[in-house]
């Protein structure tokens, strides 16, 4: 019995003009997008590699060590391949960091500053087309599950042929997902197809369970709205009502609960602006620099006696001299800067942790957070980079302070040439999937429950539905 039932409830759906109209619609936009994510990260990588090749002309040419101190060095963020399924924050944080003496690293040159109309409309990416587009077919396949049948009295008719409740209300949930399913894996198999045969993707293992796990994260995603509109048509008495309040549910599910929480937490958990920190660490690298020269020409004075005497190990004393001193500035300047930084690090970790746990209410905050975190494109990846360029920054800054002060050649005034052979490189480790898999673990659990509290209620509900 329960088999007809679920055979039955495919075949109403898929005989529908909605399912001819959402398998249409799925199919065309998420061929589409991957399509754009499979462009752009081509494109992206092509520019990633172009700017490594320049970056290292550019510090090959510099004419000495204190011209390349000065530039410094540009550390590219590379684009990640899962970015083609969930864009993240990619487009919204910068592509490059430059490392200096002086300033502390940040990333800059998004895709938004460089080309403002990018963020008007945001990527169109597989997320997106899942957590708006998909989540309102599964509103629209559920609003009348129950009700719609009441309304048109095949419900009572139903019930009269002795077919018990409990095997209606689970064939027709099994049934309708099913039915809500099919427009959507039929699209994301060719998505797969086109991520296998595209020339400039290549996924290894890892990365492939990471797209599975993904995938698992939208059925999951859409199975709470998929619950949530059989729970509210089995509570109301007309059609049009239950598509209301599920209309409703879903502004507030989506669209106003994670900007509520983002903002709340503003509001509970403030902390200084980007803008106000810089100052800081600018008011103190200025007063380091006036102590620097001061304490320099000090120097000279106390031992201009012994320049008389011997020219060449007064030189030797004072190149000597300035290393240490450079290399002791230095420090001071990074050490304020972390101290600095790490007070406002953690109070931006304690303001971003409580936006996050509190829009995680809502299971759209869960699958962005969590699709982003297995995609390594959201917040915690950028943390993650920048935290892994501002520890190289120190290593980089010794490394130039003695070649400064080995390449100063006071007999005749010139600079020896640079070489960067020896210079230290910026590597990044990739975040393992264990860990990936245990940060997105509360959001696997929390669509999991939802889901769970959504069927009992409507399984509930229907068992006492008055079907007159």
């Amino acid at each position: 019995m329960l088999r007809d039932i679920i055979r039955k409830e495919i075949l109403d759906n898929i005989t529908s003009p909605k399912f001819v109209f959402t398998f249409l619609l799925c199919t065309i936009l998420i061929l589409l997008s991957v399509y754009t994510g499979v462009t752009n990260f081509a494109a992206e990588r092509k520019e990633y590699t172009a700017a490594l090749a320049l970056n290292k002309k550019n510090l090959e040419s510099q004419p000495n060590y204190n011209s390349l101190a000065g530039i410094g060095v540009k550390i590219n963020k590379p684009p990640q391949v899962l970015g083609t399924i969930v864009n993240g924050i990619e487009e919204a944080v910068g592509r490059v960091a430059p490392v200096n003496i002086a300033a502390d690293p940040n990333l800059i040159d998004s895709k938004y500053s460089s080309n403002p109309v990018f963020a008007v409309f945001g990527p169109l990416d597989l997320m997106f087309i899942v957590k708006i587009v998909l989540s309102l077919f599964a509103i629209l396949f559920t609003y009348d599950a129950i009700v719609g049948e009441k309304e048109r009295g095949t419900l009572k008719l139903a019930l009269s042929n002795d077919v018990p409740r409990d095997r209606l209300i689970l064939g027709k949930a099994i049934g309708g997902y099913i039915s809500l399913l099919i427009p959507l894996l039929i699209p994301l198999i060719m998505s797969l197809l086109i991520l296998l045969i595209a020339p400039n993707i290549h996924l290894g293992g890892g990365d492939w369970i990471r797209l599975l796990l993904i995938f698992l994260m939208f059925f999951l995603y859409l199975s709470v709205f998929f619950s949530l509109g059989l729970f509210v048509s089995a509570r109301t008495s007309r059609s049009s009502t239950s598509f209301l309040v599920l209309l409703f549910a879903w502004v507030v599910i989506v669209m106003v609960i994670p900007k509520a929480a983002v903002i709340t937490a503003g509001q509970v958990r403030p902390i200084p602006s980007v803008h106000e920190v810089t100052a800081k660490k600018d008011a103190f690298l200025q007063q380091i620099q006036q102590e620097g020269q001061k304490t320099a020409r000090e120097w000279v004075q106390q031992n201009k006696a012994d320049a008389d005497k011997d020219p060449k190990g007064f030189q030797e004393r004072f190149r000597s001299y300035i290393e240490a001193y450079q290399q002791e500035l230095t420090d001071r300047i990074d050490a304020n800067n972390v101290a600095i930084e790490r007070d406002y690090q953690l109070k931006k970790s304690v303001q971003q942790n409580l936006a996050v746990n509190l829009s995680r209410i809502s299971p759209a905050s869960a699958l962005t957070f969590g699709s982003m975190t297995l995609a390594r494109t959201g917040i915690d990846e950028y943390d993650r980079f920048l935290a892994s360029v501002r520890a190289f920054k120190p290593i980089y800054t010794k490394w130039i302070n003695s070649k400064m002060g080995e390449s100063i050649n006071f007999q005749t005034g010139e600079l020896a040439a640079i070489s960067i052979e020896d210079m230290p490189r910026h590597v990044l480790e990739p975040e393992g999937l264990t860990q990936s898999l245990v940060r997105t673990l509360p959001d696997f659990v929390l669509m999991f429950v939802m889901i769970m509290i959504f069927f009992v209620g409507a399984y509930v509900s229907f068992l006492r539905y008055d079907v007159r």
